[in-house]
């Protein structure tokens, strides 16, 4: 199936990005989508039209844009993101496609602390040397675990929750970030259509491919409420390593703004839990959670995050 009948068959109503991993034999069989729908949603079969002309004006918009579509089963799909229960049918990507081999998250609040933004950015620039740093590219934490003296690290994988026509999609702060990323030889990439407008919902779902695209989290900075709790919640089930910033000598990392941090690194699997609401743990596949207190400690963690790599 060429990627025309995927993106036609993600627009189906009642057919999301769950339905088509799970019959990814079936993309790589048959010639187009018709059947598919037929099976599973003949209610739709007569809007197929109107979703094929649609697909056509969003494969316009990306050839007139530079911007790439890669879908679940072309070779380039990033293997680790498919390992979430419902990874995106099709990506689109505009920069260095490149970046998605060796990949981290560092992530954290929006309302980060001059101690967080100091951390921040002494991790990205580290961990920079081994891997693309990954996040949604948004104030606090985010931007700053990619800015080193005032520039963008050259090798940042930016997760957007609109279209990559950004200019038209995005916040002008967001456009901004978006364009020092693209000319740093960054890489952006969104699951949205290019003219698809941010929504209230479109971040919360983002932050499941930040989760399937890293071999690793850092959470520098969060509440226990944070909304690192979106993306921690994804990763929880993908038994790769957690680092969690520990700065115990400090009176700062002892305030609320630190409280996820403190919990994870007192309570281990049980504080993440409660960070991300689940009475039980069993049901989380974590792998091992790393304190981060030194250079030493972030040595151990690059040792776990290189198992799941292609060094």
């Amino acid at each position: 199936m060429d990627i025309r009948n995927i993106l036609i068959l993600s627009m189906v109503k009642g057919i999301g990005p769950a339905f088509i991993k799970k019959n990814c034999h079936r993309l790589i069989n048959d010639s187009s989508c018709d059947q598919i729908v037929k099976e599973s949603k003949p209610e739709e079969l007569d809007n197929l039209v109107t979703y094929a002309k649609t697909a056509n004006e969003i494969m316009s918009d990306c050839e007139a844009n530079d911007i790439k579509m890669i879908s679940i089963i072309d070779a380039e799909y990033p293997s680790q993101l498919k390992e979430i229960g419902d990874p995106p049918s099709i990506l689109f990507l505009k920069g260095n496609h490149s970046l998605l081999n060796h990949v981290v998250a560092i992530i954290g609040t929006r309302h980060s602390s001059d101690l967080g933004n100091k951390i921040a950015e002494r991790v990205g620039c580290y961990f920079a040397n081994y891997f693309s740093i990954c996040n949604g590219l948004v104030e606090g934490i985010d931007e700053h675990s990619i800015y080193v003296e005032g520039k963008v690290l050259s090798n940042v994988v930016g997760i957007i929750s609109g279209g990559l026509c950004y200019n038209e999609t995005c916040s002008a702060h967001h456009i901004n970030v978006i364009n020092d990323v693209l000319n740093a030889g960054g890489l952006i990439i969104s699951e949205y259509y290019p003219r698809q407008k941010e929504d209230m919902y479109s971040g919360s779902k983002a932050s499941r491919i930040q989760a399937g695209l890293s071999h690793g989290l850092i959470l520098v900075q969060s509440k226990v409420e944070g909304g690192s709790k979106y993306t921690l919640s994804k990763f929880a089930k993908l038994g790769r390593p957690i680092g969690v910033i520990h700065y115990p000598t400090s009176t700062e990392y002892k305030s609320e703004s630190f409280g996820a941090n403190r919990l994870i690194v007192e309570r281990g699997r049980e504080g993440l839990g409660q960070i991300i609401g689940l009475k039980k743990t069993s049901s989380m596949k974590v792998g091992p959670i790393i304190t981060l207190s030194s250079k030493a400690d972030y040595e151990v963690f690059i040792m776990e995050m290189s198992y799941g790599c292609l060094f």
